[in-house]
């Protein structure tokens, strides 16, 4: 058996992950604050066409290169050799920094001097006027001057300092490391390909971050078997468990099919992955996962508006008032099951299970 809890992220290395993480941190997604808006609403997606379009690819670049400053300003450590590229034609470069070539590669250090440069003169200097005037569009777009704000922390060019920009990053650094390993979505696909299970432990932390990790590993999972369906390789089983489910699954009034709870309930058995959940709170999970499920164990419910939810399921109506009735205390190991194999649902009395027996 193997135990896992979901280790930190290399920011300067998982970028897209990262940047999905600082933007639901708690102080970050609840901030209304214009420059903090603008910043959460950048794209650093790579694009579908980089490599093959030079415009989007160099924007793309630029982007990833000031956000990666960001990092460094708010004390996100990376090794002493990261160095970071992105193409600048030769009137900006000596008009920011004569004799530095960013396409060379060079320092964060370096990086943030470059662009707080840009920043400073981006709005009296002729090289960007003269841009826009031939190519009918500025120089840095919008998302581009969104993460220039949060890096100088100066919402104008040439301004001053008037916002907290990269500061409001300083909560997130604990959820960093520098060091190189496999991404830990990765490390525990790998480790039940091998067969071997894997417990992830949510319990502590901050609901939001939470329910990011849980995503990304189950995410990970299904795209890993579609990709092995899709080309006729093995799909050994994976069996997902879900402790305390109503706190990641998808709520009942929530539409959207392209959850991943959502799929995994009604496209994981034909990509060998199965699906268990545990919850006292059916009434506020999604229908869509509670019409997918096919066995059902019921042993106590409190609430009559879980009792109204269940009573939309095969014929768990006739039991309602039992359920409701008996306590945990005087009704231990009485349930309702409901099977796949089992046309009816049946009331059974389930022992408990004793480690020094051998089956």
């Amino acid at each position: 058996m193997s135990i896992s809890t979901p280790e930190c992220l290399h920011f300067f290395k998982e970028v897209e992950n990262g940047f999905e993480l600082i933007k639901s941190y708690p102080t970050i997604a609840d901030d209304t604050s214009r420059f903090v808006v603008n910043f959460k609403s950048v794209d650093l997606n790579q694009p579908e066409d980089y490599g093959t379009n030079c415009s989007s690819s160099i924007r793309h670049d630029r982007r990833v290169a000031v956000y990666l400053c960001c990092l460094y300003r708010a004390g996100f450590k990376a090794s002493p050799k990261f160095k970071v590229k992105f193409k600048a034609k030769q009137d900006v470069r000596d008009a920011v920094s004569p004799g530095v070539d960013p396409s060379e590669g060079i320092t964060l250090e370096k990086c943030v001097d470059w662009w707080e440069s840009l920043w400073n003169i981006y709005d009296n200097n002729s090289a960007f006027s003269t841009y826009k005037k031939q190519k009918g569009h500025e120089w840095a777009d919008e998302d581009l001057k969104a993460l220039l704000v949060m890096l100088t922390r100066k919402s104008k060019s040439g301004g001053r300092a008037d916002c907290s920009g990269f500061r409001i990053l300083n909560p997130v650094r604990e959820q960093h490391t520098s060091t190189l390993q496999t991404p830990y979505d990765q490390d525990i696909l790998n480790k039940l390909r091998q067969g071997k299970i894997i417990i992830v432990d949510l319990s502590l932390g901050n609901p939001e971050i939470q329910a990011m990790f849980s995503e990304r590993i189950c995410r990970r999972i299904f795209t890993d078997a579609i990709a092995r369906f899709t080309s006729t390789r093995p799909n050994n089983f994976i069996q997902f468990y879900f402790e305390e489910a109503h706190n990641l699954f998808p709520k009942k009034e929530d539409r959207d099919l392209s959850q991943i709870y959502n799929r995994l309930a009604k496209e994981g058995a034909k990509f060998n992955l199965g699906l268990i959940y545990a919850t006292q709170e059916v009434s506020s999970i999604s229908s869509n996962i509670l019409k997918a499920t096919q066995n059902w164990f019921i042993s106590h419910l409190n609430n009559e508006d879980e009792i109204r939810e269940l009573r939309k399921y095969y014929d768990f109506s006739d039991f309602t008032e039992s359920l409701i009735r008996f306590s945990q205390d005087t009704d231990k190991g009485f349930v309702r099951m409901k099977t796949y194999s089992n046309p009816f649902v049946i009331p059974v009395q389930i022992d408990r299970f004793p480690p020094e027996k051998k089956f």
